[in-house]
């Protein structure tokens, strides 16, 4: 083959494999920001197209971890099958981690779906998901100790559990995992909800109350519905 025709085919290559990556890295991004949206037109949307990615590639690890967090978005907002629906996206969960061991998104939604799997069955099966949802949560904050909605996570679940020797349960760790939580992202109106309710579980009323006063007023509150609904649901059961 002429030298100037190998030249020119090797630069054309490399276009094209330039040009594919970023295009794939932005669908990353586009199937994220359609879960995110919390619509569930666009989450099932997200579902097909990641399951289809899947199906042509098995061990695309980003994919799998996207597609479970997609189920997790899905179930939250599915009355009839929920438990079938989050069973379904901790598969994908389950071989995320056995694709990439090392992703802390990947056992991070991994340990979202074993919690909301136990929420569904009821508090027996809740008391029981607990150990192996912190053993995941404990896995993400060893590949990132930085990984902010890990800390969240364990908040909730240090708040919500029964105490020694039941469960894990401890009004300390679920202040300390909310503080860190806001600590790494301040503007996250979540984590900031998480802090209130852990600073009411330990007693500082008045910081709770507070902290929920300015929740209320961020104007980023009213771009989520669901957050939304939340606060003002806590609002008012604290007003009782």
């Amino acid at each position: 083959m002429p030298r100037k025709l190998t030249l020119t085919l090797t630069m054309l290559t490399a276009v094209i494999l330039l040009g594919v990556l970023p295009l794939q890295a932005a669908d990353y991004a586009q199937f994220d920001a359609l879960i995110e949206s919390k619509d569930v037109g666009k989450i099932s949307r997200a579902i097909e197209q990641l399951e289809a990615l899947v199906s042509k590639d098995p061990s695309d690890g980003q994919a799998l971890w996207l597609v479970s967090k997609a189920y997790l978005y899905l179930g939250d907002r599915t009355e009839e099958g929920r438990l079938e629906v989050f069973e379904k996206g901790k598969e994908y969960a389950d071989r995320a981690v056995e694709v990439l061991p090392n992703s802390p998104d990947a056992h991070y939604w991994l340990s979202a779906l074993i919690g909301r799997i136990g929420q569904t069955r009821g508090i027996l099966s809740s008391l029981f998901m607990v150990r192996p949802m912190k053993d995941a949560l404990d896995r993400v904050l060893e590949l990132d100790p930085n990984y902010a909605p890990a800390y969240w996570v364990l908040s909730q679940l240090y708040q919500q559990a029964p105490g020694f020797p039941l469960s894990i349960g401890s009004k300390k760790l679920a202040l300390e995992n909310a503080q860190r939580a806001v600590e790494l992202e301040p503007g996250n109106l979540e984590f900031q909800l998480q802090l209130a309710r852990a600073l009411d579980h330990n007693g500082k009323k008045e910081e709770a109350r507070a902290l929920l006063q300015k929740i209320t007023a961020d104007p980023k509150l009213q771009a989520d519905p669901d957050l939304l609904r939340e606060v003002e649901a806590q609002a008012e059961e604290w007003k009782r």
